[in-house]
């Protein structure tokens, strides 16, 4: 008879084992994401760079707004409910679902391409500021069609989650980025006098490479005999989904003000600062998309069930698991970054045209690194509340997040020194405000589900936070007695990368040592399943 810690300890396992495996996939995309940006910023400069960026972001948040968050944070726990309790599995209610999620995102598309001009001089640029609102609105128009392929992705992906296979979603953003490279590498052997040619192809390109993403996740909905038929009308759990769904677009609204905020600042008083302000917390999205997004897609079905079968000790259990993951996974490249922020912004975007802004971008990921913890664990923390389906508790919660990202973010040109640091700022207001939401979040979720084993949370951080630190100092010890700092003066982008690669396997080998010294459960359990794979099996095994 298998003992209940020994089945917990097996679940526990293969979450690791399915988070591994998507990890794989989040890793390429994230790499290859990140390349892309890159090339944005080496290829386009700083000010075209940032009119591409704003006008790629408007299509993005309108389709979650419309539908995609309400598809991502709520659809799982409705779907995995009609599997279980419909008796042709849900098939019926994906039909009505994805019936209405294609006439709502396709009008969405129609309306904000013709209201391009008013988005973006209007809402998301200052009419008196530093980027160009003609060239944003031009390119605004070529993406925001996207808007209806981005809300499809975000559906296809749910329906194929929740049958556990995780595979497809985990790969298509790959694609997308495969193609904007490509577009990318064409634009750079465009002549410039061909300016036209060179939007369109920026444009154009940058749209399909969201479609790629719908194509390949459409074969993968095909494969798995899910039926897409067109069928109309609302049934009692679509109606209950509506519900929801109300909720989490205030919540998405709510969040998306601050965000807005934050560009329209950061674009009256930087020509690139909407593009600095967006890279950096891009690059911090790195290590946050490989951990957390993959913990939360492999633990979200799983919570969901447990929520659904009223299991508070199985939530809480999750919960536990997830931050202390979320934690391991995240907290020493924090520090890292923290500690080599302008090393790291030279080394990956001192190139091209973006050569003399890469220490600014550097300054603004050291500065706003620790953002990454908070932000985790509110998203996780919210994943509970609507695995429980409170919906509205989230819209609470960032409601408070949202108005302190705010007022510091009107603040920031007034505490800044000048001008260019006013998008470092920004990611510290940023940093600030997603604080304020962790704090509500743990209150809440205290009264909601009792004791949340934070003590086991609070040793995990302690131990990760002391082998991280040891990491550093040796780090830093290494770099002043190698003379490492020298190679940037002398070789440029490329010497940076040098030291910041030397540095960062030094300081993670350092820190994984720390680790396993320390006896942190998880690090020991990954260590003997790896010391057990390499063992050679014994005769008769």
């Amino acid at each position: 008879m298998t003992s209940k810690a020994e089945s917990g300890t097996g679940s526990d396992s293969r979450l690791l084992a399915t988070t591994g495996s998507i990890a794989i996939a989040t890793l390429t995309s994230r790499i290859t994401g990140f390349m892309k940006q890159v090339l944005i910023a080496t290829i386009l400069g700083g000010a075209i760079g940032s009119s591409f960026t704003v006008a790629s972001q408007i299509p993005n948040m309108i389709s979650e707004f419309v539908l995609g968050a309400v598809l991502t944070q709520v659809v799982i726990p409705v779907l995995v409910r009609s599997e279980a309790e419909d008796a042709d599995g849900g098939a019926m209610f994906i039909r009505r679902l994805f019936t209405a999620a294609l006439v709502t995102l396709g009008t969405a598309a129609v309306l904000a391409t013709a209201s391009a001009p008013l988005l973006t001089t209007y809402v998301f640029l200052d009419p008196n500021g530093k980027v160009d609102p003609h060239l944003t609105t031009t390119l605004s128009y070529l993406l925001l069609p996207a808007i209806l392929f981005y809300g499809l992705t975000a559906l296809f992906t749910a329906i194929l989650n929740t049958r556990l296979n995780f595979k497809p979603g985990a790969w298509a953003p790959v694609l997308n980025n495969l193609v904007v490279l490509v577009v990318l590498g064409s634009y750079s052997f465009v002549p410039e006098e061909h300016l036209t040619l060179r939007l369109l192809l920026l444009g154009l390109g940058a749209t399909f490479g969201v479609v790629s993403q719908v194509i390949l996740l459409y074969s993968a909905i095909r494969k798995a005999g899910v039926d897409l038929r067109p069928k109309w009308g609302l049934d009692d759990r679509l109606r209950k989904f509506r519900g929801m769904a109300a909720a989490v677009l205030l919540y998405v609204a709510i969040s998306q003000v601050g965000f807005i905020v934050a560009t329209k600042v950061s674009s009256g008083h930087d020509a690139a600062g909407p593009i600095i302000y967006n890279n950096a917390w891009l690059l911090l999205q790195l290590p946050y998309g490989v951990i957390g997004v993959t913990l939360l897609t492999a633990i979200m079905p799983r919570m969901s069930r447990k929520a659904a079968a009223n299991d508070t000790q199985g939530v809480i259990e999750d919960l536990t698991v997830g931050t202390r993951l979320t934690l391991l996974g995240m907290l020493p490249i924090i520090v890292f970054l923290t500690l080599m922020g302008q090393q790291v912004g030279e080394a990956l975007y001192g190139y091209g045209k973006f050569t003399g802004e890469a220490a600014r971008l550097g300054q603004a990921v050291s500065w706003s690194a620790f953002t990454l913890i908070p932000y985790a664990l509110v998203l996780l923390y919210l994943r509970v509340f609507y695995a429980q389906e409170k919906a509205w508790t989230p819209t609470w919660i960032v409601v408070g997040i949202t108005t302190v990202k705010i007022v510091l973010s009107a603040l920031t040109p007034q505490v800044a020194s000048n001008d260019e640091h006013v998008v470092v700022l920004l990611g510290v207001a940023n940093g600030i405000a997603y604080t304020t939401g962790a704090i509500i979040s743990v209150v809440l979720l205290r009264r909601s589900l009792g004791h949340l084993q934070l003590k086991a949370v609070v040793r995990t951080f302690a131990q990760i936070m002391v082998a991280s630190l040891v990491a550093g100092l040796v780090m830093f010890g290494f770099d002043y007695l190698v003379h490492l700092g020298h190679r940037p003066r002398t070789y440029g982008g490329i010497g940076a990368l040098v030291r910041v690669a030397i540095d960062g396997i030094l300081y993670l080998a350092v820190t994984g040592v720390g680790l396993l010294v320390l006896r942190v459960p998880e690090v020991t359990m990954i260590w003997r399943s790896v010391t057990q794979r390499l063992r050679p099996a014994k005769s008769g095994q």
